[in-house]
């Protein structure tokens, strides 16, 4: 027994193995040292300071620096302890969470430089639409249970049977409606959103309801049927270029920050493989 002992330990390739296994303990011993170490320096503690002094507008003292270094510790502990167990695998809040943050990056490119006047004015001119003071309309309207109904509310206001102008209870006229009787300087994405927009695109065609028609209709909304009648109608004001020129800036900047961002996922979406994965038949 003793001489194959012997024979063992002059074995070079038992030695080679020997090291290697200790070399593997002390690195995994390491290894686990760093994963329990939590390393509190000054960057760390100017980042807390800097924290705290954005949320409350003044600095610490020693007693709230100690709290916030042990808060700081408390949380590291614990993600640790996440990350150990798993629990940030399957996580859809911390998965959306981190997504958002990467998000963030994108964000974060250097702003563009704005353009002289003339180039401003110019991306004004091409987006002037957007400026422009809409068409609006000051309107009510009458609520029929139906298409019929509504045909017969409108013969009898053209007759004279009954008026239904603004001296008198119009509103008392037709069936009781959900929302609003009556608006006031509503532009067409407005009413679209409310009454559908076919009716919104009925009402602000010129030449179907003006102040001088009166009631008209029936008008199908995402409702039913109504009659309609417009009383000031509001024309389409445009804007002036030297009187929003900040606001003007402002888009501009916010435009190009999102295509700036557009284009870093394109690259982003670009560097990475999508394989679909075929569905195998049963």
């Amino acid at each position: 027994m003793k001489q194959k002992w012997v024979s063992l330990l002059r074995d070079r390739l038992v030695w080679f193995v020997a090291l290697g296994l200790g070399l593997f303990a002390i690195d995994y011993a390491s290894g686990k040292r760093l994963e329990s170490r939590i390393l509190i320096d000054l960057p760390l503690v100017e980042k807390l300071v800097a924290q705290w002094e954005g949320q409350t507008k003044r600095r610490p003292s020693a007693q709230e620096l100690d709290a916030l270094v042990e808060g700081y510790i408390r949380e590291e502990i614990l993600v640790r302890e996440a990350k150990r167990l798993g629990l940030d695998d399957e996580d859809v809040i911390i998965r959306r969470r981190l997504a958002q943050k990467v998000e963030f990056f994108l964000d974060e490119n250097n702003p563009p430089e704005l353009p002289d006047e003339a180039g401003l004015q110019q991306w004004f001119e091409k987006n002037r639409a957007s400026y422009d003071t809409p068409a609006k309309l000051t309107w009510r309207h009458i609520y029929a249970s139906d298409e019929a109904q509504a045909r017969d509310l409108l013969r009898q206001v053209r007759n004279g049977q009954i008026t239904g102008g603004q001296a008198e209870d119009w509103r008392a006229l037709g069936q009781p409606f959900m929302l609003n009787r009556a608006y006031t300087r509503q532009d067409q994405l407005e009413m679209g959103q409310i009454m559908g927009a076919d009716f919104a695109a009925t009402l602000f065609d010129a030449k179907t309801a003006t102040p001088a028609k009166g009631w008209v209709g029936p008008v199908r909304s995402a409702y039913g049927w109504h009659l309609v009648a417009v009383d000031t109608r509001y024309e389409t004001q445009a804007a002036r270029f030297l009187t929003i020129a900040d606001k003007v800036a402002k888009d501009w900047a916010n435009e190009q920050g999102r295509l700036a961002k557009l284009e870093a996922w394109r690259e982003l979406r670009a560097s990475y493989d999508i394989e679909l994965v075929p569905v195998e038949e049963k």
